[in-house]
């Protein structure tokens, strides 16, 4: 899926007119990344030189966050534990999710 780009500071904004749902994304350990949800819609979030926002600790991605408005926030971790250990994997997607609190 392409997702279409959404700066920082337009999200900022546009999460003050309307509904935004954040997912946080661990890729690997030690590496966050963020798509937003608005307008029926999914963003990639992205910083002033246009690549996406990276972050090294979810510490660190809520600090990036701060001042946004938003109505749901979820923390989505790909686990590979069970191909990883040679278990048949339950369907494709593997993902674990959370509500998070930013």
């Amino acid at each position: 899926m392409i997702l279409r780009k959404i700066s920082l500071v337009d999200l900022r904004q546009r999460a003050q007119n309307e509904s935004v749902n954040l997912l946080i994304q661990s890729q690997d350990p030690g590496i966050y990344l963020v798509e937003a949800d608005a307008s029926s819609a999914r963003y990639a979030v992205t910083i002033d030189n246009g690549q996406r926002l990276m972050t090294r600790s979810l510490g660190a991605m809520k600090r990036a966050l701060v001042g946004i408005e938003y109505d749901a926030a979820t923390l989505r971790h790909q686990s590979s534990f069970d191909e990883m250990i040679g278990n048949p994997t339950v369907g494709s997607d593997l993902a674990l999710e959370m509500p998070l609190t930013l």
